[in-house]
């Protein structure tokens, strides 16, 4: 037997509903229409590794900074022309500033982002319709 990495699949995850969103995204957009938003952070223990090597019998390890420090946080905003909005902060995101970077970077910046983000919302309604 050997170890292993988990990967970590989202407990809220409903099949149903992302099967609907990739065919209702294949039908009714191109690819020029969309837009891909992400939430990435970085801190002092960001990069630390999780495997390594050692002689035998001898347990692997790495002296490692404990203390988180400052956290930055990036917001981009993707298409397939390059990037239309970047955010770039200390401190960690919430929703008021997702919601804010999106309305006030990236919808200014495009105008077909509306129509990402009303399906957008309206997947998210569904998908609690579907859950009650």
């Amino acid at each position: 037997m050997f170890d292993i990495k988990l990967q970590k699949a989202a407990l809220e995850r409903n099949e149903l509903v992302r099967a609907y969103y990739l065919a209702t995204i294949g039908d009714h957009y191109t690819r020029n229409q969309l837009i891909f938003l992400d939430e990435s952070a970085k801190n002092e223990r960001s990069l630390s590794r999780l495997y390594g090597y050692s002689p035998r019998n001898t347990p692997a390890q790495k002296k490692v900074v404990f203390v988180r420090g400052k956290r930055y946080t990036i917001l981009p905003a993707i298409t397939m022309e390059g990037f239309v909005a970047v955010d770039i902060f200390e401190g960690s995101c919430d929703k008021k500033k997702f919601v804010d970077f999106v309305l006030g970077q990236v919808v200014s910046n495009t105008y077909f982002i509306c129509l990402f983000f009303l399906n957008y919302l309206f997947l998210l309604y569904l998908q609690r319709k579907l859950l009650l």
